[in-house]
């Protein structure tokens, strides 16, 4: 019986692979059929890819109830039950926000778990758990007062108080927090809208990546003298290298955007008290974020980061949208068999960002100073 499974597996994921398209139900059939007796995955690619990227072309709440309607039909065996509930439970333990805060999945999920413990086959170690699910409320609270950055009576105060290794640690924990309430849905719509329109999460990170600009123009101008400017310049340019040494493209980025404003590149006589190594320092950093051959430099140095790595965000964003414009999300008319092309690549883009929430800088974070920073 597992051998003639095995092999109908195979022939799924043989057909798939050479049409590069499948029907939901197949998706869900493959998804189903990973699973051995005990639960166990012997290959999680295709589970994971589905899980994640399913919400594009098919509701969460709408999966949940299909997977409801197979165990209600009367040729649905207790094997199927079993993968079934194999399938929910690694949902659930692999994406459990979405639990939390769709309410409407949760309720087809818990009618689900009462049809599977009515029936009786099932070992009660088997069944999915979604009451335990922690709340993931945090991921969408979206504070909001003014950053600080913006706010002249906080700049020197804060600017005193860290050197460039403190202000790129904390710079670089601020926006890995903000990062991590970033879920599926927010990186969706942004590619369906094109803007942050309905999207406060992914809001206020880009607001978070432009004051950080903005904070290093009142820094540089509110200073009296040219060699006070340059002082401030100097300091940011070494902030700019700790956060290069941490793999914080986003921030790092944000620094030379901020350096490399009009106002400040036009203050020759500024300039002018730069040492010429960190001007090189500054030149080199400009060139790996520079947009020249689609960001090649940065992208070939992310992909060689290993550990905790904080991706260029906006970039990525951009290869959301143009995979989304590029390809259909549906091989055929009809619409009735998904792209696996396009699911893939996004898929690959998205599972990196994801593996970034889950890989913490090793910085330490003093609360005073980041009350300094929010």
């Amino acid at each position: 019986m597992k051998t003639g499974r095995r092999e109908e597996q195979r022939v799924m994921e043989k057909k798939m692979e050479s049409e590069q398209s499948a029907t939901v139900e197949e998706l869900v059939k493959a998804c189903l059929n990973a699973f051995d007796d005990e639960g166990s995955l012997k290959d999680a690619s295709l589970v994971r890819m589905f899980l994640m990227m399913h919400p594009w072309y098919l509701p969460s709440s709408e999966l949940a109830k299909r997977l409801l309607h197979m165990s209600q039909a009367d040729n649905c065996s207790t094997k199927l039950r079993m993968q079934i509930c194999h399938l929910v439970k690694y949902w659930i333990s692999e994406f459990p926000a979405e639990f939390d805060l769709n309410p409407d999945l949760a309720e087809n999920i818990r009618d689900l778990r009462n049809l599977l413990s009515q029936g009786g086959h099932e070992s009660p170690s088997c069944l999915f758990d979604i009451e335990s699910v922690p709340s993931y409320e945090w991921k969408r609270q979206v504070t909001q007062s003014t950053p600080s950055v913006l706010k002249k009576r906080k700049v020197s105060l804060l600017f005193d108080h860290l050197d460039s290794c403190e202000m790129a640690e904390h710079l670089t924990y601020l926006e890995y927090k903000s990062f991590c309430k970033m879920l599926f849905q927010d990186y969706h719509s942004f590619v369906m809208h094109g803007c942050t329109v309905d999207n406060p999460v992914l809001e206020r990170f880009i607001t978070l990546f432009n004051s950080v600009s903005q904070w290093i123009q009142i820094m540089v101008l509110s200073k009296p003298t040219a060699a006070q400017r340059a002082a401030v310049i100097s300091h940011f340019i070494r902030v700019a290298q700790k956060l290069l040494q941490l793999q914080n493209f986003n921030t790092l980025m944000a620094v030379v955007g901020g350096l490399s404003n009009s106002s400040i590149s036009r203050l020759k006589d500024t300039q002018e008290h730069i040492s010429s190594e960190t001007s090189k320092v500054f030149s080199d950093l400009t060139e790996l974020v520079t947009s020249c051959g689609n960001y090649s430099k940065y992208r070939r140095r992310f992909a060689d980061s290993l550990g905790f790595r904080f991706p260029i965000l906006g970039v990525h964003l951009k290869d959301l949208i143009a995979v989304h414009v590029a390809l259909p999300d549906w091989a055929d008319k009809d619409r009735t068999r998904v792209n696996l092309v396009k699911t893939q690549q996004l898929y690959t883009i998205l599972q990196e960002l994801a593996h970034v929430q889950a890989t913490p800088p090793s910085v330490d974070a003093n609360t005073d100073l980041l009350n300094l920073l929010t």
